[in-house]
C-alpha cells in the first residue's frame, strides 16, 4: 500500500478550552494515540465528575486512519462529511444492538470536526496540515548527576567508617559456618505461603504401667479412709416468752414469700407467674416441719412432711391453689403483644453500570432486616409510621461504602441507625462493573401493634 502524498495527509488538531480558556492543545506530526482523563499521565488533564483516570480517546488502526474512542459521560457533536450528529444520539443507535456496547466507537476521515464535553472541560478537535517535525532536545550535560555533585566531603566520609566499621562484621557472618543440626523457626504464615506442610508434633511417651499401678493404688487407699463428719451442736437457751416464740414462728415463711399481709399475691407469686419453677413437685413430694429455738413446730413449709398450708397461717394473706400442674394461675393472663407491620421497598433508581434487576432483587431480599429495626420501634411507639429515603455507594467489590438518608418521615432516630447499619452489611453482585455505582431507593413503614 503506497502512502498518501504529503500535501494531502492531515494531522489532528486539538485544543482544550477550561472556563473560556485555551487550556492545552496538541498539534500532531503523524498519526498518534492522545488521551485524555483526570490523571496527570493523560494527554489533556480534564476535571469533572464520572470522568475516567485514562482513557485513550483518538486511537489509530492499523491503515493510520483516526478513530474517535468516546467513553460514557462525555456529551457533544460530532461533524462527519457535512452532516453534524449529536453524541446522545449516536449512543441511542448503538444500545438499540443486541449487546450495548461499553464505548463509542467512531471512524474519522480528514474532514471531520467536532466539539466534545468532557465535565467541566471541552475539546474541539479538527485535521489540518502535520506541525514540522520537531526533534527533542538532548538533555544539558552541566545538568547530569554525577558522584561529586549528589555526596559532600561529610558524605562520603561517614560512608567510608561505615564501611570500615561495619564490613569485617559482614564479612565475618557471610563465611561463619552454620551448624546444620539447628533448625531455624519458621512462622506458620509463611509455612501456609510457601504451601509447606507443618511438622506433627510427636504424641509424648506413655508412662509405664508401674506408675499407673501406683496410682490406682494410691486412690484405692483414699476411697478406704473413712470420712470424719463434726457435728456442731448449738445448744439454746428454751426460756423465751410466748409472744416472742410466736412472732419468730412467722419469720422463715416471710422471708420466703415476701408478703406484707391483707390480701394479694406475694413476690413468690409475682416469680411464679413471670418464670418457670419447679414449685409443683415440690408441693406433691410433701413438706415438713421446722423446729425453733425451744424444739416446737413452726409451720409446714419444709419438704418430706405433711404438706403445705394453702392459706398464709402466719400474716392472713389470701395465698393461692396449688394443682398436679402447679400454681393456679388461671385468674391472670399473660399479657402479650403482637406486632404487625408492613415494610415495602419501591422501584431503585442505578446510576452506574451494577446490574439494576440484581440490585431491585437484593434490596427484596433484605428487607427483613430493615423490618426487624421497625418492629423494635413499634413496642414503644405503636403509632410510628412512614418512609425513607436511602441513596448507597456500591464499590466494584460490591460491597456498600457509604450510606445516606435523604428523606425520611418516620422521624425516630433508632429506626434510621439501626437500618443504616444493616444497610452497611449489605452486598450486591457488581460482576463486570469498572466504577462505583450509587442507588436511590424508597422503603415505607407501616403496621399496628
Amino acid at each position: 500500500m503506497t502512502s498518501a502524498p504529503k500535501s494531502k495527509r492531515r494531522a489532528l488538531k486539538a485544543a482544550l478550552v477550561v472556563d473560556q480558556k485555551v487550556y492545552d492543545q496538541v498539534h500532531q506530526h503523524a498519526p498518534e494515540r492522545v488521551s485524555v482523563g483526570t490523571d496527570v499521565s493523560a494527554d489533556f488533564l480534564v476535571f469533572g465528575k464520572n470522568l475516567p483516570k485514562r482513557h485513550v480517546l483518538f486511537d489509530v488502526d492499523q491503515s493510520g486512519a483516526y478513530v474517535l474512542d468516546l467513553p460514557p459521560g462525555v456529551g457533544g457533536r460530532i461533524q462527519i462529511r457535512g452532516k453534524s450528529k449529536g453524541v446522545r444520539e449516536l449512543w441511542r443507535k448503538q444500545a438499540a444492538g443486541p449487546k450495548p456496547p461499553k464505548s463509542l466507537r467512531i471512524r474519522l476521515d480528514p474532514s471531520a470536526r467536532g466539539k466534545l464535553t468532557l465535565g467541566e472541560s471541552t475539546l474541539l478537535f479538527f485535521f489540518d496540515r502535520p506541525a514540522p517535525y520537531v526533534p527533542k532536545p538532548p538533555f544539558p550535560q552541566d545538568l547530569r548527576p554525577e558522584m561529586r555533585g549528589m555526596f559532600s566531603s561529610l558524605d562520603l566520609s561517614s560512608i567510608l567508617a561505615v564501611l570500615l566499621i561495619m564490613g569485617p562484621y559482614f564479612f565475618w557472618a557471610s563465611t561463619k559456618e552454620i551448624d546444620a543440626s539447628i533448625e531455624p523457626e519458621i512462622d506458620e504464615r509463611f509455612l501456609r505461603v510457601m504451601e509447606i506442610p507443618p511438622k506433627k508434633e510427636e504424641p509424648p511417651p506413655e508412662e509405664e504401667e508401674e506408675e499407673e499401678e501406683q496410682l490406682l493404688a494410691q486412690d484405692e487407699e483414699e476411697k478406704v479412709k473413712e470420712e470424719i463428719k463434726v457435728e456442731k451442736v448449738i445448744e439454746t437457751n428454751k426460756k423465751f416468752s410466748a409472744e416472742a416464740l410466736n412472732k419468730a414462728r412467722g419469720v422463715g415463711v416471710l422471708r420466703s414469700l415476701g408478703t406484707y399481709g391483707g390480701d394479694g399475691p406475694g413476690s413468690v407469686y409475682d416469680v411464679i407467674q413471670s418464670t418457670e419453677n419447679n414449685m409443683g413437685e415440690l408441693f406433691a413430694a410433701g413438706m415438713t416441719r421446722t423446729i425453733d429455738a425451744d424444739s416446737g413446730d413452726v409451720s409446714g413449709f419444709v419438704p418430706g412432711g405433711e404438706g403445705i398450708n394453702a392459706n398464709g397461717a402466719v400474716v392472713g394473706t389470701k395465698g393461692f391453689d396449688v394443682t398436679e400442674d402447679g400454681p393456679e394461675l388461671a385468674e391472670l393472663e399473660k399479657q402479650e403483644r403482637k406486632i404487625k407491620s408492613n415494610v415495602k421497598a419501591s422501584d431503585a433508581d442505578v446510576i452506574g453500570d451494577v446490574d439494576k434487576r440484581a440490585v431491585q432483587a437484593t434490596i427484596r431480599r433484605r428487607m427483613g432486616a430493615l423490618q426487624n429495626c421497625y418492629n423494635r420501634a413499634l413496642r414503644t411507639n405503636p403509632g410510628l409510621s412512614g418512609k425513607m429515603t436511602y441513596t448507597i455507594t456500591i464499590s466494584v467489590m460490591g460491597t456498600v461504602t457509604r450510606v445516606n438518608v435523604d428523606d425520611d418521615t418516620v422521624r425516630d432516630p433508632s429506626v434510621a441507625s439501626c437500618t443504616t447499619a444493616k444497610i452497611k452489611g449489605w452486598r450486591f453482585p457488581a460482576e463486570g462493573a469498572e466504577e462505583s455505582s450509587e442507588v436511590t431507593f424508597t422503603v415505607v413503614f407501616s403496621g399496628e401493634s
